[in-house]
């Protein structure tokens, strides 16, 4: 009999990389144009009220905010804008958890903002989709319970896909801040809830003021907890440029809630100032679409520091 050749010794497979840590160009190109999507929405929306004053009224009359053209021509386009926001802030990923609950936030919030529309404004003639009340209620009633029912299954949804991710491992930590933000962002929800569902009179009446300065509220808190981790998510690069980007979203934020501050007080009844509110608006809109501008630069081509809550693109698998 021939002699056996004896084995040779196997050489130990390389363990693959896991999909979800691969930064694969299709990936980055996706979270790119994700965000470069949002500036893009905001644009669309201040040039569709422009184009309404400029072209329709002949320049001559503004209203009183820019919510008040949801019954101009410019209806699809606010409606529209807000829709898809409020879908990418949901989407997007934050740096840490709270983070992720303040923009998921903001994003039902928008969603809110487009669908219960504001009272009308007369200032500058009769509106060109002048609605009823009765309308109103009828189209609010339909958009809220779409909205309401596809958010709780999202939400359903959700939570079973991270049970699954996490099965076998042991809960993550919640930060007292992150308890802090949940509860006061479900707090919000759960007063807009409520009036939907037993004051349906004052949630039309109501809810679009409410949604609309939350939401701007907590962007401003993304903003600040984005400034806070701007030096970590910078550590073994150039520590000074996690500084200047500090500074710069801290500016930004205080300026943003300045203007925010003088919408809620100028539109609680102050008179004398019919305009104010719209150009705390389009400051508020500019100053959001500025630091979405600067951050995009800044996460560029950041790596991921902060493990898999981030969603910075790292480098690319060819």
């Amino acid at each position: 009999m021939t002699p056996m050749t004896p084995m040779t010794p196997m050489t130990p497979m390389t363990p693959m990389t896991p999909m979800a840590q691969e930064r694969t160009p299709d990936v980055v190109l996706t979270y790119r144009y994700l965000r470069g999507a949002m500036i893009a929405l905001l644009l669309m929306l201040l040039l569709s009220v422009g184009y309404q004053w400029w072209w329709e009224t002949g320049h001559s009359c503004w209203l009183g905010s820019i919510s008040a053209y949801y019954y101009t021509p410019a209806r699809g386009v606010f409606v529209g804008a807000l829709c898809a926001l409020g879908a990418n802030l949901i989407a997007y990923k934050g740096h840490s958890p709270e983070e992720d609950v303040l923009l998921n936030f903001s994003g039902l919030m928008a969603f809110v903002v487009a669908l219960v529309p504001t009272a009308p404004d007369d200032r500058c003639g009769p509106n060109a989709y002048t609605q009823t009340a009765p309308e109103i209620a009828a189209a609010v009633r339909n958009n809220v319970w779409s909205l309401l029912v596809v958010a709780v299954v999202s939400a359903a949804v959700v939570a079973w896909l991270g049970r699954v991710g996490r099965a076998g491992a042991p809960p993550r930590p919640r930060s007292v801040r992150s308890i802090v933000v949940s509860v006061v962002c479900g707090t919000v929800v759960l007063a807009e809830l409520t009036l939907f569902l037993v004051l349906r009179d004052r949630f039309i009446a109501l809810s679009h003021g409410i949604a609309a300065g939350t939401m701007v509220a907590g962007v401003i808190a993304v903003m600040v907890l984005s400034a806070l981790g701007a030096e970590e998510r910078h550590l073994g690069r150039d520590g000074s440029r996690g500084t200047v980007y500090k500074k710069v979203y801290i500016a930004l934020a205080v300026a943003l809630a300045l203007a925010l501050l003088v919408a809620v007080v100028t539109a609680a009844g102050l008179t004398g100032f019919g305009h104010l509110v719209l150009v705390a608006e389009v400051i508020v809109i500019i100053l959001f679409g500025t630091y979405w501008g600067v951050q995009t630069k800044e996460l560029w081509d950041l790596r991921d520091t902060s493990g898999p809550e981030a969603r910075a693109p790292g480098p690319v698998v060819r």
